[in-house]
C-alpha cells in the first residue's frame, strides 16, 4: 500500500476514521494557534 496507489480499491471504514482525525487535530491546532495570537493581540 504505498502513496500514489490510486487504484479502484475503497477506502476501509478505519481508513476514513484516521482521515477525519487527522482533518479535526489540524483544525483544533490551526484554531489554538490563532486564539493563542488573538488573546496575545487583545491583551486578554
Amino acid at each position: 500500500m504505498a502513496f500514489g496507489d490510486n487504484g479502484p480499491r475503497k477506502k476501509t471504514p478505519f481508513e476514513k476514521l484516521t482521515m477525519i482525525v487527522v482533518i479535526v487535530m489540524i483544525i483544533v491546532t490551526i484554531g489554538g494557534i490563532l486564539f493563542t495570537a488573538l488573546a496575545g493581540v487583545t491583551g486578554m
